[in-house]
């Protein structure tokens, strides 16, 4: 299948890193040993030293660890900080072998989801809370099935329990859930595609860590196989993490007031029908709340070392990128393109070729038939605007740069025989010519020319013989 349209669950993550190989998830796994057996010696020389340079109880404290007494402070510690050595030293060899990005071994986000883990963590408070509340009601109905009450602390021990089990035991959870439900599960989903060997098949290594007697066990095989389910379900360790670190807690801190004997290894029917109770309620809950929320299960692959390669176009051949298209390439009408989609390195030469097929060429589809567009109107040409004349005579505007009669000039000044005379009426003395010349309009109809008296006491007449005088105009 091409690796360009998968989308790869948590338990196949490894194989979404471009460079997998099947044996890279093996040699991870010896570097991570190496690394944590490093780390675990270096561990012991600092206690030993820690030890020898104070005034500790050197053979009470030798004596705990043969007993691994975890009501004591310092095995208690050194435990934790044991197992919390795993985180690195699985981190150091996912760096320097793979798979890449390192925090695919988180989710499929490639990191911590903060706010999913934020929000298993509350709900894994509330189901443990009530579990309690079941539990301590069995104790009274069936006393024999209790869990058995631990020796009663002084008070500096009391604390220094208390904040191990407050600060150290998330990580020690996280560690383990890196380990198993991480690296394990990703390893085999590598090698097998169906999710239940990813979940199924690291889960009795994780009761062999764990040595309790068989009803004991099956409840640590309980929480292991919904730890798997809800890693595969919710794409990522968050879910996990959080009711392992809350379950963890809850003994440590009961232990650490004396109401459970944390180095009791007897397990109990009731224990276990509310183990199995407890996980089925949490299981439900959080994969509402993840169907709610839309957190991602899948995480989309990238073109790996069996994804499809063109064959190599010559310069020009009229081909250009189109990124839906294997290799970036597209056919275009006329225009033969051959793309494999094997790889040439599976297969060896043969009668057909140094590559033993024969591409297909892959055509481009007929175009369309073009769409006639309805040609847009021709606009309406526009008309030159006109200049209304004050006295209702439209006539042509004066173009722009002719001379303009100066602004307050007296034009009774400008008689003219040739100008025609205002109408009479209101701002207008009788008989006030137009001033006439370049850049004033022409005379309106009906206006008659005014003339000046001849001297000799007759009447002024026009061209037609009419009296003009100081009559008004026909």
């Amino acid at each position: 299948m091409d690796q360009l349209d998968q989308h790869y669950a948590y338990h196949r993550l490894a194989r979404s890193w471009p460079q997998y190989r099947w044996w890279k998830p093996l040699l991870t796994g010896l570097l991570g040993l190496a690394f944590y057996l490093a780390l675990t010696v270096l561990l012991l020389v600092v206690g030993v030293v820690a030890a020898l340079a104070t005034s500790a109880d050197t053979q009470r404290i030798m004596e705990a660890a043969e007993a691994l007494d975890l009501s004591n402070p310092v095995i208690f510690a050194f435990t934790l900080v044991s197992l919390i050595l795993m985180i690195p030293a699985l981190g150091m060899a996912t760096f320097i072998i793979g798979p890449k990005p390192i925090g695919l071994l988180s989710s499929v986000a490639g990191r911590i989801r903060w706010r999913w883990l934020v929000t298993c963590v509350v709900t894994a408070i509330a189901v443990f809370l009530a579990s309690l509340l079941v539990s301590a009601l069995l104790t009274v109905v069936f006393p024999e099935d209790g869990p058995a009450p631990s020796a009663q602390q002084d008070t500096s021990v009391l604390w220094i329990m208390l904040a191990l089990s407050l600060l150290a035991v998330p990580f020690q959870a996280a560690a383990e859930e890196y380990v198993f439900r991480g690296y394990l599960m990703q390893a085999i989903g590598g090698w097998l595609r169906h999710p239940a060997f990813a979940i199924l098949l690291p889960i009795p290594l994780f009761v062999l860590g764990h040595g309790y007697d068989p009803l004991g066990q099956a409840d640590v095989a309980v929480f292991a196989l919904f730890a798997g389910w809800i890693t595969w379900r919710t794409g990522g360790l968050e879910a996990a993490i959080a009711v392992h670190a809350i379950n963890n807690m809850t003994i440590f801190v009961l232990g650490a007031v004396g109401v459970v004997d944390v180095n009791n290894t007897e397990g109990s029917v009731g224990g276990l029908v509310v183990s199995v109770a407890t996980m089925a309620v949490t299981a439900a809950v959080i994969v509402r709340l993840a169907n709610r929320r839309g957190i991602g299960r899948t995480r989309p692959g990238a073109a790996g070392p069996t994804a499809a390669r063109p064959d190599p176009v010559p310069a020009g051949a009229g081909q250009d990128a189109h990124p839906g298209f294997p290799g970036g390439m597209h056919a275009v009408a006329g225009v033969p393109a051959q793309v494999r989609s094997w790889d040439p390195t599976q297969y060896g030469t043969g009668r057909h070729g140094t590559d033993g097929h024969v591409d297909a060429p892959i055509t481009a589809p007929s175009a369309a038939p073009l769409v006639q567009h309805p040609a847009e109107p021709t606009p309406a040409p526009l008309q030159r605007p006109v200049w209304q004349d004050p006295f209702g005579s439209p006539v042509d505007r004066p173009r722009a740069g002719a001379a303009q009669p100066a602004p307050g000039r007296d034009y009774t000044a400008d008689r003219h025989p040739s100008g025609p005379s205002h109408p009479g009426g209101p701002g207008y003395p009788a008989g006030t010519p137009y001033p006439s010349g370049p850049g004033y309009p022409a005379a309106t109809s009906g206006a008659s020319a005014a003339r000046p008296d001849s001297g000799d006491g007759q009447e002024a007449r026009d061209d037609d013989g009419d009296r003009s005088g100081d009559e008004p105009g026909r």
